[in-house]
């Protein structure tokens, strides 16, 4: 399991160093505000994207409508209005004589008819008409800038699995167990349907011991015997206070049901007990995890 985890995480990390290695081209590059142009020359973004998807498909799916939505933003990008160079070049004349910029009713930084800025210490980026100025007095099209922050959010995403993965890891293999498990109760209900009881009998005792079995490693009992059978688990897990006297019983109880379909010889054990093994069996996974 952990050589998984960290198999797994260097491929994470190689998936971010790419990403990291996309946004920095894309904040050094020659700037450009005609959308098309800029996400033409972002090409190996879109390689990047399919396989961050996959990843995050796969071991976090509920991050995956998120990451999709950033990309889906990107991809609308070629409607935005690209403003003249006069607009540009008045915008930052004003910056630079001004050191400030005009009052704007609208602003939510600018309070009443003449205009107030708000107090910050740190210098301020402020977007209009599709232009971003940050506080040093550059200019940078509304296209970088909105690829720029809309790839950040997906990194964050991706990092944000990378650390979780143990956590992830452990979802998967726990749902993958337990889809494992009911398969196999159900094909023991089959077989008991079907008049074999004896063989329904076995495979019910196989889901319980491996139950049994996840609950300690689960909760790190230590079993000092190498021979794991639903006795030795049993008394294990009481020991050491997973679960009552009563729930003791009562797997006590299974473990009769089971050496019978088992370890008894000649006739197959009555319908009543294996149907009551086989429910009981159920009860225990519900019961105790």
């Amino acid at each position: 399991m952990q050589d998984t985890i960290q198999s797994i995480q260097q491929q994470l990390d190689a998936l971010l160093s790419e990403g990291f290695a996309l946004f920095t081209g894309a904040v050094q590059g020659r700037q450009s505000d005609q959308a098309l142009t800029f996400m033409t020359k972002q090409a190996t973004y879109q390689s990047w994207y399919v396989k961050a998807l996959r990843v995050i498909r796969q071991l976090y799916p509920e991050l995956a409508e998120d990451f999709q939505a950033h990309y889906r933003t990107l991809l609308a990008m070629h409607r935005m209005t690209s403003y003249p160079s006069w607009y540009r070049k008045a915008l930052r004349l004003m910056l630079t004589l001004t050191g400030q910029r005009p009052h704007d009713a609208t602003d939510p930084t600018w309070d009443g008819p003449y205009g107030k800025q708000a107090a910050s210490d740190t210098p301020v980026s402020y977007a209009s008409m599709g232009m971003a100025i940050p506080g040093n007095s550059e200019t940078m099209p509304r296209v970088r800038m909105m690829f720029l922050t809309r790839l950040s959010q997906q990194l964050s995403l991706l990092n944000s699995v990378r650390n979780g993965l143990e956590y992830v890891l452990a979802d998967l293999q726990s749902t993958l167990y337990g889809e494992v498990s009911d398969h196999t109760l159900a094909t023991a209900y089959e077989l008991f349907q079907r008049g074999q009881r004896r063989a329904a009998g076995v495979l019910a005792g196989v889901v319980l011991e491996l139950h049994l079995a996840k609950v300690a490693t689960k909760y790190g009992v230590n079993i000092r015997h190498t021979s794991l059978d639903l006795t030795t688990l049993n008394a294990a897990l009481k020991r050491n206070g997973i679960y009552d006297v009563e729930v003791w019983r009562f797997i006590q109880c299974l473990g009769v049901l089971e050496y019978a379909c088992v370890y008894a010889s000649a006739a197959e054990p009555p319908v009543d007990e294996i149907a009551e093994f086989l429910h009981g069996v159920q009860r225990v996974r519900t019961r105790v995890r």
